[in-house]
C-alpha cells in the first residue's frame, strides 16, 4: 500500500513540472555601426577613456578628491552596501529555521481521557520547531538569480553615476578655464575702453567733441563693466560648483587653471557607437532590472507548484520546571503543500508579468534615446569645429588689421582712436573665438558621456 501512494505522490508531482520557463537574453536593439555619423577604423576592439579624448590639466586630481571626498558619490555607495544586505532577506525563505518558545499559564481542561473530568492545565509549556523547504522546482534558485541581477543592477547604476559625476567635474573645469580667459580678455577690453572714454573727455573739454559722443563712449564703458559684474558672478558659482563636487563647498582650494585656448583641442574619440553602447552601465542596468524581473517571473510561477517541506516540532507541559516533561509531544517528517485555489498568487504572477512587459519598453527606450545622444552630441562636436574655425578666421582677420593700424599709427597716418577701435575689435573676435572653443569641449564631453568613457588611472 506505501508503493502505491508513493507512486500516486511521484504521479501528482510529475504532473505539476513545469514547462521551459527561460530567461530571455535579450534583442538586438543596436543599430549596425556605419549608420552613426561616428565612423572609425576596423581594427578597433577596445572603448578609450576620457583622458584619450580630453587632456586637461588639474582634472584627473578633481575627480580623485571628488571620489574620496563628496557625499553624494558616498551615497552612491552606500546604497550597494543595502542591495547586498536585502539579497541574503531575499532568498532567507529557502534556508532552514529554528525556533523555541516557553511561557507560563493558567488553565483547565476536559478530556475523554479523563472522563470530562476538569483537571488544571500545567503552568510551563516549551515548544520548538524546525522547518525547511526543499526546492524541487527551483523556485528559491530563481529568487537568488532575480537578487543577483538586483545587485548587478544596483552596481551598474553605480558605474552609470560614476560617469556622470566625473563628466560633471569636467564640464565645470572646462567652463572654469574658459570663464577666467573671458576674464582677462573683458579686463583688456574695460581698460581700452577707459581709456577711449578718457580721450573723448578731454576733446571735450577743449570743445573738439560734444557731449553726445562722449556719452555714447561712457555707455559702452558702463556695458563692460555690467558685463564683467555678470562673469565675475558665474565664475564665482562655477568654484562654487567644483568645489562642492570635489567634497567641500567652503574649501577654495583648486588646482591652477588652464586658459582655455592652451589647452588641446579634443578629437573624435576611436570607439565604433554600437560597441559602447552595449557597454553603457545604464542600459546595462536596464537590462539587469528586466532580467530581475524575468527570474522573479520564474519564482512566482513555481510558487503556483505544489512545495516539499521537512518539519518537526516538539510540546512539553509541566507544572514544575524541574520535571519538564510531565506532557510531551513531537512529530517529525515531509510535509507537502499542494495549493489548489490562491487568487492572491496569481495576481501576483499576473503584476510580475505586466512589470516584465513595462522593463522591456523602458529598456528599448533607454537604448533609442542613448543612440540618439550619441548622434546628437556626434553632429554637435562635428559642426562646433566649424564655427571654431570661422571664429579663429576671424580672430585672425581682427589681428592683421590691429597690426596694420598699429604700423599706421606710428606712421602717423592713423589716430589714437582708430588704433584702440580696432584693439577693441581683436578683443571682442577672441572672445568669441574662446565661447567658440568652449562649445567643443562641451560637446565633446557631451559625446564621451553618450558613449560611457571613463577616466581610467594612469592612461
Amino acid at each position: 500500500m506505501r508503493k502505491v501512494y508513493l507512486f500516486l505522490l511521484l504521479g501528482i508531482l510529475s504532473g505539476c513540472a513545469p514547462t521551459n520557463i527561460k530567461v530571455t537574453n535579450g534583442e538586438n536593439l543596436f543599430p549596425a555601426n556605419e549608420k552613426f555619423s561616428l565612423q572609425n577604423d576596423l581594427n578597433i576592439t577596445e572603448i578609450p577613456s576620457l583622458q584619450s579624448l580630453i587632456q586637461m590639466q588639474g582634472l584627473e586630481t578633481l575627480v580623485t578628491r571628488g571620489l574620496e571626498n563628496n557625499y553624494d558619490w558616498k551615497v552612491q555607495l552606500a546604497q550597494i552596501q543595502v542591495v547586498r544586505a536585502k539579497i541574503g532577506l531575499s532568498i532567507s525563505g529557502s534556508r532552514p529555521s529554528l525556533s523555541t518558545q516557553i511561557g507560563w499559564r493558567e488553565g483547565k481542561e476536559k478530556t475523554r481521557e479523563s472522563g470530562f473530568t476538569e483537571e488544571p492545565l500545567p503552568n510551563w509549556q516549551g515548544a520548538a520547531s524546525f522547518n525547511w523547504e526543499i526546492d524541487m522546482w527551483g523556485k528559491w534558485k530563481a529568487i537568488k538569480d532575480s537578487s543577483i541581477m538586483h545587485l548587478y543592477e544596483a552596481e551598474y547604476y553605480k558605474e552609470a553615476a560614476k560617469i556622470s559625476f566625473i563628466h560633471e567635474i569636467a564640464q565645470s573645469w572646462v567652463l572654469l578655464a574658459s570663464q577666467t580667459e573671458h576674464v582677462e580678455i573683458l579686463n583688456k577690453l574695460i581698460e581700452s575702453q577707459r581709456k577711449s572714454t578718457q580721450f573723448y573727455k578731454l576733446r571735450v573739454d577743449v570743445g573738439e567733441e560734444d557731449n553726445s559722443t562722449l556719452a555714447k563712449q561712457s555707455l559702452a564703458y558702463q556695458r563692460l563693466l555690467i558685463k564683467q559684474a555678470r562673469l565675475q558672478r558665474l565664475l564665482e558659482m562655477t568654484k562654487l560648483r567644483l568645489q562642492y563636487l570635489v567634497g567641500d563647498s567652503l574649501d577654495t582650494t583648486l588646482p591652477a587653471t588652464q586658459n582655455i585656448s592652451k589647452i588641446r583641442l579634443p578629437q573624435l574619440p576611436k570607439v565604433f557607437p554600437t560597441t559602447a553602447l552595449k557597454e553603457r552601465p545604464d542600459l546595462k542596468a536596464k537590462e539587469a532590472r528586466l532580467r530581475e524581473n524575468l527570474f522573479l517571473e520564474k519564482s512566482k510561477t513555481y510558487d503556483l507548484y505544489p512545495s516539499f517541506a521537512f518539519q518537526a516540532s516538539g510540546i512539553s507541559m509541566s507544572s514544575n520546571l524541574s520535571e519538564p516533561f510531565q506532557q510531551w509531544k513531537a512529530s517529525i517528517g515531509p510535509v507537502l503543500t499542494i495549493p489548489i485555489w490562491s487568487p492572491q498568487k496569481k495576481s501576483q504572477l499576473k503584476v510580475t508579468i505586466a512589470q516584465s512587459e513595462l522593463y522591456r519598453e523602458e529598456w528599448k527606450a533607454s537604448v533609442s534615446l542613448a543612440i540618439e545622444e550619441i548622434e546628437s552630441a556626434t553632429k554637435s562636436f562635428l559642426m562646433s569645429k566649424n564655427e571654431l574655425s570661422l571664429a579663429t578666421a576671424a580672430h585672425q582677420e581682427a589681428g592683421k588689421i590691429s597690426s596694420v593700424t598699429k604700423a599706421k599709427f606710428k606712421a602717423g597716418i592713423a589716430s589714437m582712436l582708430d588704433l584702440w577701435a580696432d584693439e577693441k575689435e581683436l578683443y571682442e573676435t577672441q572672445s568669441q573665438l574662446i565661447t567658440a572653443r568652449l562649445k567643443v569641449f562641451q560637446f565633446a564631453l557631451d559625446l564621451s558621456k553618450s558613449l560611457g568613457l571613463q577616466m581610467r588611472p594612469n592612461s
